[in-house]
């Protein structure tokens, strides 16, 4: 074997290190990617995702009760009405944020 060959062998080996190298890389980064993506469908899976009716339902429980046992105090009863007037439209925002989020069609990049 002459000089060029062995020179040629040995560039050869460092380009197949360093492409295995990178491929690990690429490889541990989109695990990470993979993980992360599960870890948030896990935690989003979990949450309490309420219906309108359900949401309406539940709502005119609290005001029943709020009525029911808090009418001697007005002032807090109406800070009460309103928090669960809050929570109320919150619930069914985020229900028919994750509807139209789902429902969503990827769109195409606004070309210039």
């Amino acid at each position: 074997m002459d000089i060029n060959t062995i020179v040629l062998i040995v560039i050869l080996i460092v380009m197949l290190y360093a492409i295995s190298e990178h491929l690990k890389d690429k490889k541990s980064v989109a695990e990470k990617n993979r993980e992360q993506t599960l870890a948030e469908k896990d935690e989003i899976s979990k949450e309490e995702i309420a219906t309108y009716g359900q949401v309406q339902e539940r709502k005119g429980q609290l005001l029943s009760l709020i009525n029911d046992n808090l009418s001697e105090h007005p002032e807090e009863s109406a800070q009460l009405t309103e928090i669960i007037e809050d929570w109320a439209d919150l619930k069914i925002e985020a229900f028919q944020n994750r509807r139209s989020w789902v429902r969503a069609t990827p769109t195409e990049p606004v070309k210039k």
